[in-house]
Parts: C-alpha cells; structure tokens; sequence
C-alpha cells in the first residue's frame, strides 16, 4: 500500500493545553487526555486495553480541515511505569507534544482504516493489539450511527 498518511508537527499548536493541563494525573490509561489532546476536532473511536497497564489509542476529525488523526499512548499502573502519574506541568507538555508530533494524520478515514488493517514494523507505532482495537472499535461506532 502506497504511504496515505503524513506525521508533522503541524499538530503541536492544536494540542489543548488549557484542557489538558487542569485534568487529574494518574496512572492508569489517561483517557480523558487522549480524548482531550486536540482542539476543535470530533471524537471517532477512542479505545483502552482495560488493564492495569497496556495501550490506548485515540482517532479524531479535524473539523477545519476533515482530516483524521490517529494516535497512541501506553499506561502503567504506578508513577514508576506511567509517566503521567504526577507529572509536572511541563512534563504533561511535554507529553502532550510527542503525541502530537507522532500522530498519523489521513486525508479520509477509508485510508486510516486500511492503514490500521495492515500489520506494522516494529519500528512503527500502532502494534497489533492497538490497531485491531481502535480498528474494531472504529466500525462498532459507526455501526451505531447507521
């Protein structure tokens, strides 16, 4: 499959700092902050391994552009294996920036769910578990909206 997504930085100033910042802090899968990371967009799918440590992937639609974007994260269950476990303001920032910034960003979502369909290196984000997850989790919601 010829390469239909792009990663830039051009994500890094709609992170919603001002939403992320006030959120609580623990460890355990940061929902909310997955599903808060970027401003002015529309949830799709959002999807956690539901352990006390894994994986947690998130697609939005950017409204202005229609573009998707799909990104993840890994959760511990202690401050010792979950980075957002009390962490500072600017380690959240921080945080909050490598996400942006390794987000894989489509022009449609057929080419995000073909992109999540394929089996990644393993160099690459999105490891099986993640993408079948947010993929299964992808057609279950719009199964619901039909």
């Amino acid at each position: 499959m010829k390469k239909r997504y792009k990663q830039d930085g051009k994500l890094i100033k709609r992170i919603d700092f001002g939403k992320i910042l006030p959120m609580s802090r623990y460890a355990g899968g940061h929902d909310e902050q997955m599903k808060g990371l970027l401003k002015n967009v529309r949830l799709i799918a959002h999807w956690n391994e539901g352990d006390y440590q894994g994986s947690v992937a998130t697609c939005v639609k950017l409204k202005d552009t229609k573009e998707i974007v799909i990104y993840d994260d890994y959760y511990g269950s202690c401050s010792g294996c979950d980075a957002w476990q009390d962490a500072s303001d600017e380690d959240v920032k921080r945080m909050c920036i490598q996400l942006a910034g390794k987000a894989y960003i489509f022009k449609n979502l057929k080419d995000c769910k073909e992109f999540l369909k394929m089996r990644h290196q393993p160099e690459e984000s999105f490891y099986d578990n993640i993408r079948i997850g947010l993929l299964n989790e992808m057609n279950r919601k719009s199964k619901e909206l039909k």
